[in-house]
């Protein structure tokens, strides 16, 4: 499968917006332009079609793994995933997660303790 239907599948299937490609391309340590991103999900046949390099494609995929986890050497940020989950959660979700990250403060403490 080529690099650029790997792209479009990955962002059809998280349902990425052009500016959030944007941005994890920037995660993954490269700055493109939003013509450039468009050209790299065209159509083959189409004039503005941008054959994706390998670097690119890695690059969007650690930009991805980073937009969804979070930056691993700055745990106290709230991942881009999760953030987008607590706005478009309901009562129930947030109710859990508020559950979760009570023990979560717990178990830290008592490391804390020990």
């Amino acid at each position: 499968m080529k690099n650029n239907v790997v792209y479009k599948k990955v962002c059809i299937a998280n349902g990425l917006k052009q500016f959030e490609i944007k941005d994890i391309f920037a995660l993954g340590g490269l700055e493109l332009s939003s013509s450039a991103i468009k050209a790299l999900s065209a159509g083959a046949k189409n004039k503005n079609y941008e054959k994706m390099s390998d670097e690119q494609l890695e690059a969007f995929m650690n930009g991805l793994i980073i937009y969804w986890r979070g930056e691993v050497d700055e745990p106290s940020l709230v991942p881009q995933g999760i953030e987008n989950l607590i706005i478009n959660s309901s009562a129930d979700v947030l109710v859990e997660l508020e559950s979760l990250v009570a023990e979560a403060q717990l178990a830290l403490r008592d490391t804390e303790n020990d």
